[in-house]
């Protein structure tokens, strides 16, 4: 009896102890960022902590066709998730683009340091078909191989509270 009344003592102090740390931890202030690429397109994402989320912007974009002329063009940039500093992340979204239907991007992020800076290399991949009409009662059937590059920096400190 003597040793379960000692016990629960020991425990009763070491709750009481360990409170007022947990209590003491803040969870982090979410900070919001916009700038630009280093391509010009607009980008921004929340930083809290030491996680990137709710990326918003648009990446260059080259897509070739099967057979005929590449497109480049600026596409929207939104992956799902958040990305933590230093590492980089692969992810995938389904979205849907006019005249192509659902189209499966295949997106890595990667977040290193740079001396007082931090950079996000940005990556997307993705193929779509497209049917179009030609002169008469013909479809044609194009496929086409899409990538896109860029990359931004930013810091930490620069960013505004929300």
């Amino acid at each position: 009896m003597k040793r379960t009344i000692t016990a629960a003592l020991a425990l009763l102090a070491l709750v009481v102890v360990a409170a007022p740390t947990a209590a003491s931890a803040k969870p982090p202030i979410p900070l919001h960022y916009e700038g630009e690429t280093d391509a010009g397109s607009d980008i921004e994402f929340t930083l809290t902590g030491k996680r990137l989320s709710e990326i918003n912007g648009y990446i260059m974009v080259t897509c070739v066709p099967t057979h005929g002329v590449p497109l480049s063009y600026s596409d929207e940039f939104h992956p799902p998730g958040s990305f933590v500093l230093g590492k980089s992340r692969k992810t995938s979204v389904t979205e849907y683009m006019s005249y192509k239907g659902d189209v499966t991007k295949n997106i890595t992020i990667e977040v290193k340091p740079a001396g007082k800076r931090w950079i996000a290399d940005l990556h997307v991949d993705y193929s779509y078909e497209e049917v179009t009409g030609s002169s008469g009662l013909e479809l044609e059937q194009h496929f086409y191989i899409c990538q896109g590059d860029d990359s931004f920096s930013f810091k930490p400190e620069a960013a505004k509270k929300r």
